[in-house]
């Protein structure tokens, strides 16, 4: 049976979708994927219809403004060279809407996406875990723990997102398996959910860690009230209280990280040397709001936010924060810092309005996915990097854009 010129364009769109669902926990190949993807699109022509379906689209349009304002602010910016280098990073926040919103997945490819994605988040532990075994067995070091464990992977931070966004599919989908039914699947999905949380405990995001218990918390919470199954929902909890307790009580690297940030939010008197992440964190944006304050309307433009923020960082005599270049570790005020209160009410946007359809229509994992954003937004400037715009971009289009085969669309 002869294989049509469109379904080979279909192949290839899911194929390549699924290489960049494996490939990014494991922060290799994705970019090659993407321009498969966009080259794929681009070949398959129909441009009347994508463009139909693209004006038809709330939410794509909204989610491409924001990659828009920053090619804008690139007409006021000094620093063109790191404005042009900027707007290249995010060029997923672009093409991911532009290619899903025209071409979007079925639930049944989507869950194909994920079971890739949850083989890449495996791999790449696989891979941490491998290498720590080696490094204590040849030298007797522990790695372990934080960026010694994903040394020559990505940050710790970005792991622990993605696998935080994995286990919540997981136990979605573990709610939906009969033990009786699939013993084999059943087990498989709740030993991953046990291996993907201890593995983010070890790699001691303590926002990764909060947003792992949040996470259950409020699966059981949910599932107290809906099912009214107190005894097994407080039990649940109380075993997630004794986890955390036990870890903090003995396993003293997770336990000193946790100490110090508290430490840092509780101390008055910071250090303006202060290199420890959380201290630095407080540091860096208090000069944020000095430079959102300077510049609230328009921001100073696409390239120019690390420039400013290092001038002050030495005005403060902030050396830590100065030495290690540091961004504003905080995505809210990034954007701010750069595009002004317009890029900053746009992103809020491009946040709030798909959290509250997902929301209105049940789309449970696209509501959980833009929470576990939100907060990582908060300690995070993720657009900054590749493994966080990439990951955003990809799964935000991904969850948002429905087949208009299948029912409860987020737009």
């Amino acid at each position: 049976m002869a294989i049509s010129r469109q379904n080979i364009h279909e192949r290839i769109h899911l194929v390549a979708s699924l290489c960049i669902a494996l490939f990014l926990p494991v922060a290799r190949l994705v970019p090659i994927f993407i321009i498969i993807l966009l080259l794929n699109w681009i070949i398959e022509g129909d441009f009347r219809k994508k463009w139909y379906r693209l004006k038809q689209n709330n939410f794509a349009l909204l989610f491409i403004s924001f990659y828009l304002i920053h090619l804008i602010g690139l007409t006021y910016t000094t620093n063109l060279e790191s404005g042009w280098f900027d707007v290249q990073v995010k060029l997923s926040l672009l093409f991911f809407p532009l290619i899903l919103a025209t071409r979007p997945f079925q639930v049944s490819d989507k869950q194909k996406i994920f079971r890739a994605f949850i083989i890449g988040c495996s791999a790449s532990l696989a891979i941490m875990l491998s290498h720590a075994s080696y490094i204590y067995f040849t030298t007797g070091q522990n790695d372990f723990f934080y960026e010694s464990f994903s040394s020559f992977l990505i940050h710790p931070s970005y792991i622990s997102m993605y696998l935080n966004l994995a286990v919540a599919w997981l136990i979605l989908n573990l709610q939906r398996i009969k033990f009786s039914d699939k013993p084999l699947s059943f087990i498989l999905n709740l030993f991953l959910i046990l291996f993907f949380s201890v593995s983010i405990f070890l790699l001691s995001s303590k926002l990764g860690i909060v947003t792992l218990v949040l996470i259950f918390i409020g699966f059981i919470v949910v599932s107290i009230i809906t099912k009214r199954k107190y005894l097994i929902g407080f039990s649940a909890l109380a075993v997630i209280v004794l986890s955390v307790f036990i870890v903090m009580k003995f396993v003293p690297e997770i336990s000193g990280r946790i100490n110090r940030a508290i430490d840092a939010l509780t101390d008055t008197n910071v250090n303006e040397a202060e290199v420890e992440s959380s201290a630095v964190r407080l540091l860096v944006w208090s000069a944020s709001n000095e430079l959102v304050a300077d510049n609230l309307l328009t921001g100073v433009g696409t390239g120019d936010a690390k420039d400013e923020l290092m001038k002050v960082y030495l005005d403060r005599g902030m050396t830590g924060a100065y030495k290690h270049e540091l961004n504003a570790h905080n995505e809210y005020y990034q954007v701010f810092i750069s595009l002004g209160i317009i890029g900053f009410i746009l992103l809020l946007s491009n946040l709030y309005f798909p959290l509250v359809a997902s929301f209105r229509n049940g789309n449970i994992i696209y509501l959980l996915f833009l929470c576990i954003i939100i907060l990582n937004f908060l300690t995070e400037s993720m657009f900054e990097t590749q493994a966080g715009v990439m990951f955003y971009a990809f799964f935000n289009a991904l969850l948002c854009f429905n087949s208009s085969k299948e029912s409860g669309s987020a737009n």
